[in-house]
């Protein structure tokens, strides 16, 4: 059978790419049980993630086992994409910290999330390309990756749950677009399969200087 492949060739759009990591998904599931918390918790994140994202250019929601690959669009600009995907994301961890409020323990939904903007292939409920691995490299960094980094800052000043990174890309992005949030650099970073040092920001709300919805 003959393939056609002009029609696999994707189609390729600048997005914002956002990876979120539900914090110790796996240990919750193995201590507690994916049918009686694990499976609730997700099945959370996914329900306020696409009430939040509606509005909000949301294109893309692809589970990554312990968390979700998103991605953000707007046609008139990609710059407006990455302050959408912020403002998503932020909203997200407020209205998770509310819904932990009223959850036994074993139930909150504590995340890290990472933001990015770039180039992908669009396929099938899925993104792919380079700028989709860097975003997930960003989302992986922790306070465990901080001593392997050049001008870090002090391991205590990162949340251990509950905060947002961002690449240089989109940290530029938000300093010359939006006064809601601010970005500071927590050091420059290797990222596996890509050269050099990157510099990562964190993302903080303008007013206060902290996350908006710290949890140390």
């Amino acid at each position: 059978m003959s393939v056609d492949k002009s029609a696999s060739i994707p189609e390729v759009v600048t997005e914002a790419i956002v990876v979120i990591d539900i914090v110790e998904s796996t240990t919750t599931s193995n201590l507690f049980g994916w049918y009686s918390v694990g499976r609730s918790i997700h099945r959370d994140l996914r329900s306020l993630v696409t009430d939040i994202g509606m509005g909000r250019g949301l294109r893309c929601v692809r589970s990554t086992g312990d968390g979700y690959l998103l991605t953000f669009f707007n046609p008139q600009s990609a710059e407006a994409a990455a302050i959408s995907a912020t403002e998503a994301i932020f909203e997200l961890l407020h209205r998770t910290e509310v819904r932990n409020r009223d959850v036994a323990e074993e139930r909150s939904l504590n995340l890290r999330c990472a933001i990015h903007l770039g180039e992908v292939d669009v396929v099938l409920d899925d993104r792919e390309g380079p700028h989709v691995s860097f975003a997930f490299r960003l989302e992986s960094i922790s306070r465990g990756s901080l001593p392997a980094a050049l001008n870090p800052i002090a391991p205590e000043q990162l949340p251990l749950k509950n905060y947002v990174l961002c690449s240089e890309e989109v940290a530029g992005i938000l300093e010359r677009r939006s006064t809601l949030w601010s970005t500071r650099s927590i050091g420059l970073f290797r990222l596996k399969g890509f050269p050099g040092f990157r510099e990562v920001f964190q993302v903080l709300c303008a007013e206060i200087q902290i996350d908006c919805h710290s949890s140390k």
